[in-house]
C-alpha cells in the first residue's frame, strides 16, 4: 500500500455495523455471504444490476436509524480525534455491494477529476472482510498503474488520497460479498493536525 495511507482499527462489538446490517437491511445470517441468497432468489447467474439493487437497500436506510446513529458515533470517536475534532464529512456516505461472482462495479478513477475538490481525504469503511477480487484496487504511487488490492479485516478502515491516487473495482471471483462503505472529508483546520494524519497528501503531484 501506499506508504501514506493509514488503516484503523475499531472494536466492531462497539460499532457492529455488519450485525445492524444483517439484520435490518439485508435479513441474512452472513454478511460477506449474501451473494448466495440474492442468487437463492432468482435462480440465476448473478450480474452488475445484481449490485445495484442490493445496494438500493442500504441507500433507503434512514437518517435515524440504528446504521447512522453507529456511522456518525464511529467518526465521532474514532476520525475525529486525530484531526482534533474539527472535520467536515459525507453524512450519507457512498454505500457499495460487490457481489461474489460478478464483475467489477467501478471503473478506475481518480475522484478529484469528478469533484475537483483538492482538499478532501477519503475512507474505506467496509463491513466484510475485504481482500483480492472482492476490494479496492487502488495505484500504489501517483500516475503508477499498478493496482494493487487493499486487503482489511472487517474492523478495520482505510484513511487515503482517493482525490489523487486512481482506485477501482476488479471481478470479484472470491467467495466474498464486499458490502462497504466511503465517504470524503477533509479537517476545518488542517494546520493543527499531528502527523502521520496530516501526511495522507503529503505526497501529491501539483494539480
Amino acid at each position: 500500500m501506499h506508504r501514506r495511507f493509514i488503516v484503523i482499527d475499531y472494536d466492531t462489538r462497539r460499532y457492529p455495523f455488519a450485525a445492524i446490517l444483517s439484520r435490518d437491511v439485508f435479513r441474512v445470517t452472513h454478511l460477506d455471504r449474501l451473494h448466495e441468497v440474492v442468487r437463492g432468489r432468482t435462480g440465476r447467474t448473478l450480474r452488475y444490476h445484481d449490485n445495484l439493487v442490493q445496494r438500493s437497500l442500504m441507500q433507503r436506510i434512514e437518517d435515524e436509524a440504528p446504521f447512522y446513529r453507529i456511522y456518525h458515533a464511529w467518526i465521532a470517536q474514532m476520525l475525529a480525534p486525530p484531526y482534533r475534532e474539527r472535520i467536515r464529512y459525507s453524512a450519507h456516505p457512498k454505500m457499495r455491494v460487490h457481489l461474489a461472482g460478478t464483475g467489477s462495479v467501478s471503473a478506475f478513477h481518480r475522484d478529484i477529476d469528478i469533484t475537483h475538490r483538492t482538499e478532501q481525504i477519503n475512507c474505506f469503511l467496509p463491513f466484510t472482510d475485504v481482500y483480492d477480487g472482492c476490494t479496492l484496487h487502488i495505484e500504489t504511487n501517483y500516475g503508477s498503474g499498478d493496482f494493487q488490492p487493499v486487503n482489511l479485516c472487517y474492523g478495520q478502515a482505510l484513511i487515503w488520497d482517493g482525490g489523487m491516487l486512481a482506485h477501482g473495482s476488479r471481478c470479484n471471483g472470491t467467495a466474498t460479498t464486499r458490502v462497504s462503505c466511503d465517504f470524503r472529508f477533509h479537517p476545518t483546520q488542517p494546520d493543527t493536525v499531528p502527523r502521520p494524519w496530516s501526511d495522507v497528501l503529503a505526497d501529491r503531484p501539483a494539480v
